[in-house]
């Protein structure tokens, strides 16, 4: 899979949560009336909507390195996040709307059609950067936390302000609401693989085997290589490899490839390497896997 197609990955990640969690918001809200309070109601909304798109988003990774540890790790940490970010986004939205409606608007019209979604949208972006960060979390590295903070946002919020307005000019159509949940949910999972793309500096692309072409961002300060789905570059697919083989280090403006003792060895252009600088288009063989490094 290219990083291209990562991107559109996680976007259609995001369209599935979006979907998934449509018809659960949509039981809420027409039973909306039997919630004791407007807070009760827009907080089970909110977990509702956080859930399914944080196991969706927090999978995602699992499936495009079809490892089962990695999907089961995402689909814990994805709930975490998802219940989390409806309560947080919900929260900030409420908060943003009462500074922002007695601070910038004089009339009811311009505070119901700008204010509000403008507000709520601020919840949403929160909302968005909670599941963003999913991956990080999971992977304990700070690099993914960080594009997950700035993709969840960016996507958060033009996301919400879609959803909003569908609120707006159709409240009472509940397939508009279904399209707000689909654009915004692949707004965030978008805009997380372009963020991610845009500042990772270097990746590894296999060259054989059963996932030739596949493409790996290298975008934390240490990368692992190796069998071990827990890996950020898991190769279960190929022989001779280590659970932990292979480890790439982020030194400056260099990368610096170091074998983590394993039998077989790591082969850089060939040649058996311990510790080595990695230059643009070097070919690297671990196990039987072979991967061209590419630095931008």
């Amino acid at each position: 899979m290219s990083l291209l197609m990562r991107i559109v990955f996680f976007g259609l990640a995001g369209i599935i949560g979006g979907m998934l969690a449509w018809p659960f918001a949509e039981v809420i809200i027409y039973y909306q009336a039997d919630f004791p309070t407007l807070l009760i109601f827009n907080a089970a909304l909110g977990i509702t909507v956080g859930l399914f798109m944080g196991i969706c988003f927090g999978m995602s990774e699992g499936l495009i390195a079809v490892s089962k540890e990695k999907i089961k790790a995402g689909i814990i940490m994805g709930i975490i996040t998802g219940i989390i970010g409806g309560l947080a986004g919900f929260v900030a939205g409420q908060a943003a709307l009462l500074y922002i409606g007695t601070t910038f608007f004089n009339s009811n019209y311009s505070f119901q059609k700008i204010g509000i979604p403008v507000s709520r949208a601020i919840g949403w972006a929160i909302f968005g950067i909670c599941i963003g960060v999913a991956h990080g979390l999971r992977n304990m590295s700070l690099a993914k936390v960080r594009n997950g903070i700035i993709g969840g946002f960016v996507g958060g919020i033009l996301g919400g302000l879609a959803v909003e307005y569908m609120r707006i000019y159709s409240p009472e159509n509940m397939f508009a609401r279904l399209v707000g949940l689909i654009i915004m949910g692949f707004l965030i999972g978008m805009f997380y693989g372009l963020i991610e793309n845009r500042l990772a500096k270097a990746s590894m692309q296999l060259l054989n085997g059963r996932y030739k072409g596949k493409e790996f961002p290298i975008t934390g300060r240490v990368t692992n290589i190796g069998r071990s789905g827990k890996t950020e570059i898991g190769i279960n697919g190929y022989t001779n490899v280590a659970d932990v083989h292979t480890l790439i280090k982020k030194e400056g403006n260099d990368f610096i490839l170091t074998d983590a003792g394993s039998k077989p060895g790591t082969f850089v252009n060939d040649d058996r390497a311990e510790r080595v600088r990695l230059k643009n288009g070097d070919i690297i063989r671990v196990g039987e896997a072979q991967f061209q490094f590419r630095k931008k």
